[in-house]
């Protein structure tokens, strides 16, 4: 389909990716890009769903900002760090590890979830945990995990079993590949209740998902997306929410400084 016919019959403000060569703001095309990385717990989502559902904040940002704004969705992590390490996005909303990784490309943090993220390392009852299964360090389970394994001296990095994404930690916990794995707190909530697992070790609670401008914009742009992402209507939480498996409902203003320590567990990473 014609470009410029498609952005015409559009009545969102949101369209998938594929445009961001010519459609930054950064580039001086007049148009704002948001790169949206849903986190790999995410359940899968089609590019209707996902203009649905993010519709109501990019409409809210459009009228503060007065610019067409694009949300883009990734879904793989090598594929968001390109848009972040090539300037690919004017604003980013991102998982709190991707948030630290765009802190050292040129974007500053300016709204995040109020709620913390939080989580649980889960073990199968009863039985000796020799293998662990966690999302890449990348990731935040997959990050605090690691931290963990470390902190505690639960055994060697190569004790740790590497997955996609929580579906695949909890099929090798359910066919006793594993005897352990790192979770989001509603992830790890739904494996304890069947009663064939229990609560090992908690993650560290750190920020959560967050906003960010380049900071080559945060003077100009900086102040009206934190204006609106702080007083989103109803309508653009619950989007949000769908979206995104962490706990959705209020934002707040942050800092660098807010995540000191995760910089910190990032650097001390063990393998992915």
């Amino acid at each position: 389909m014609n470009r410029r016919f498609f952005l015409q019959a559009l009545t969102a403000t949101t369209v998938l990716a594929n445009h961001s060569a010519s459609a930054l703001l950064l580039s001086g095309s007049g148009d704002m890009i948001m790169a949206i990385f849903p986190g790999t717990a995410a359940a899968d989502i089609d590019s209707r769903t996902f203009t649905d559902l993010t519709h109501p904040m990019t409409s809210a940002i459009a009228a503060k900002t007065s610019k067409k704004v694009y949300a883009e969705s990734y879904r793989s992590f090598p594929l968001i760090e390109n848009v972040i390490d090539n300037n690919h996005a004017d604003v980013l909303f991102v998982p709190p590890t991707l948030a630290v990784h765009a802190m050292q490309h040129g974007y500053e943090p300016v709204v995040r979830v109020k709620e913390f993220l939080s989580g649980v390392m889960v073990k199968r009852k009863g039985e000796t945990v020799k293998r662990i299964a966690m999302t890449s360090s990348d990731s935040w389970p997959g990050l605090m995990g690691r931290q963990v394994v470390a902190e505690h001296k639960l055994g060697p990095a190569s004790m740790i079993e590497t997955v996609k994404n929580q579906e695949a930690i909890t099929y090798l916990l359910d066919r006793g590949v594993v005897q352990a794995g790192a979770f989001i707190t509603v992830h790890a909530n739904r494996l304890i209740a069947t009663g064939k697992y229990e609560a090992w070790y908690p993650l560290t609670s750190t920020p959560g998902f967050t906003v960010l401008v380049h900071n080559k914009l945060a003077a100009k742009y900086g102040s009206a997306i934190t204006q609106t992402m702080l007083s989103l209507p109803a309508p653009a939480i619950d989007g949000l929410q769908t979206l995104i498996p962490s706990a959705i409902k209020q934002f707040v203003p942050c800092s660098k400084q807010d995540y000191a320590a995760l910089a910190k567990a990032l650097e001390a990473a063990l393998p992915a």
